[in-house]
């Protein structure tokens, strides 16, 4: 395989990785919904300990970088409470 096409498969991986976090970023408005009509905080930090260790065991079973998955999944949590904290002060005001 060519260069080019090995480039263009990036291309392609990398369109499906910004439409999953486009997903992602969608689900997580829909959890701000839950948590707010359950009167929970919009940060968790339990479950963003469980994120990113899920995140680094699976991870680690395919033979990544664990700590550089970790930094991946902790601005994909970040992205998602800055999502939410919009949502919520659009919701106040």
């Amino acid at each position: 395989m060519a260069l080019a096409e090995h480039r263009r498969k990036i291309e392609e991986i990398d369109e499906k990785i910004i439409t999953l976090i486009d997903q992602r970023i969608d689900v997580s408005k829909k959890i701000f919904e839950a948590k707010r009509s359950e009167r929970k905080p919009i940060s968790d930090p339990e479950r963003e300990r469980q994120v990113l260790k899920r995140a680094m065991d699976l991870a680690t079973e395919r033979n990544l970088d664990s700590g550089a998955v970790r930094d991946i999944f902790e601005i994909l949590i970040r992205m998602s409470i800055q999502k939410q904290h919009e949502l919520q002060g659009r919701n106040q005001g």
